[in-house]
């Protein structure tokens, strides 16, 4: 592996990982703010 592959997986792995956790996170949320919303909406 030439150096310019490993200094770029080096910046690209924890980049998409961040992603995917922020996606994740923000998917598994979602449920419990609509519900927050709702109820906020039928005072």
């Amino acid at each position: 592996m030439s150096r310019g592959w490993i200094q770029f997986l080096l910046v690209v792995v924890p980049v998409l990982s961040l992603v995917g956790t922020w996606m994740a996170l923000r998917g598994a949320g979602r449920p419990w703010l609509d519900k927050e919303h709702k109820d906020k909406v039928d005072e």
